[in-house]
């Protein structure tokens, strides 16, 4: 396996590049609430997290995560998050193998037993047919080709950043390192190099979810990226554009919708809660946050209630409230 494949910066990747980086810029500039950078950034992580674990089969939405029975599908998605937070808060500006098996037990925490530690065995990809479309290189050389892949993501050969991310990504997947959860570490490495590189989008970019929309031409661009590495890079560079121009439009919406009350996380789950219900019960809220005392809760329903979207009815401890 040749590392990194042969690729060049085309005219087109450049200019994909500097509509990208346009938008890093012209998000940068904007006088943002703290308020609503909170909100787009947790929804942001929240979908690339979700996404992420929706290509490899993972049923849980927006709607639905929060109240699954499944608690395997949710630590998927619990576990993605965790990794996503974890790189961005790295400081380190180097990628060696203990960070990627840091990164694979995170994702996999309590649910694969070889958390954290390279396949030990043959492994192949397989299409939606079962049909084995791409054998794995052998155990034995997973070290080695790592070490290739980590020697290139550190140097200084490839200017743009995102160019290396992707390229990283692509050599990731074809080494399949690891024994389950190859395809959400490998669409980490995308943020890891990203962020080692100092190139960060404030609020995050859900990549993962144009990925999901369009999961057989990303499965297409991956299966022929080694030898069409040009193919492969122009398609991630317009999904990655194509995410970041539906970010600014979410982030501009939200700037000019002025009849919006922003919330801080917990109260706008307990009005959620509250909206979901034709009335709540103080019991009923206590129930779904086990962990927050009894005073925070009721502070955090006193602020509700201040800000006239959600009343109190009744004046005892058997009163209720109801969204307004």
């Amino acid at each position: 396996m040749k590392i990194p494949p042969r690729y060049s910066v085309s005219p087109e990747m450049i200019e994909l590049l500097g509509k990208i980086e346009a938008i890093r810029q012209y998000l940068k500039t904007l006088n943002i609430s703290s308020e609503i950078k909170q909100k787009i950034q947790r929804v942001s992580l929240l979908k690339s997290s979700l996404y992420s674990a929706k290509i490899e089969g993972n049923p849980l939405n927006l709607e639905t995560y929060k109240n699954s029975h499944d608690k395997i599908k949710q630590l998927e998605i619990d576990n993605i998050l965790n990794a996503i937070n974890f790189i961005s808060k790295l400081k380190s500006k180097s990628v060696n193998q203990s960070l990627i098996k840091t990164v694979h037990k995170k994702i996999v925490n309590n649910i694969h037993y070889q958390a954290g530690a390279f396949r030990r065995e043959m492994s192949a990809i397989f299409n939606q047919a079962g049909i084995a479309i791409y054998v794995c290189p052998p155990p034995n050389q997973i070290p080695q080709l790592t070490n290739r892949l980590i020697d290139y993501t550190n140097s200084k050969d490839e200017k743009f950043p995102l160019i290396k991310a992707f390229i990283a990504h692509l050599i990731f997947e074809k080494i399949h390192p690891f024994l389950d959860g190859n395809g959400r570490v490998g669409r980490l490495m995308i943020p890891l190099v990203c962020q080692i590189n100092n190139y960060q989008f404030r609020p995050t970019v859900s990549f993962e979810e144009y990925l999901n929309e369009n999961k057989n031409d990303y499965y297409y661009y991956l299966d022929i990226g080694l030898k069409n590495t040009n193919d492969y890079l122009i398609f991630m560079l317009n999904a990655f554009y194509k995410q970041t121009e539906k970010l600014k439009k979410e982030v501009e919406k939200e700037i000019n919708n002025k009849n919006t009350i922003h919330l801080p996380p917990r109260q706008e789950e307990i009005l959620n809660i509250i909206k979901d219900h034709e009335t709540v019960s103080f019991d009923f809220i206590k129930r779904r946050f086990l962990k927050i005392p009894e005073r925070t809760l009721r502070y955090d329903l006193k602020k509700l209630c201040d800000k006239g979207i959600v009343i109190k009815i009744g004046q005892t401890r058997g009163s209720f409230y109801k969204a307004i």
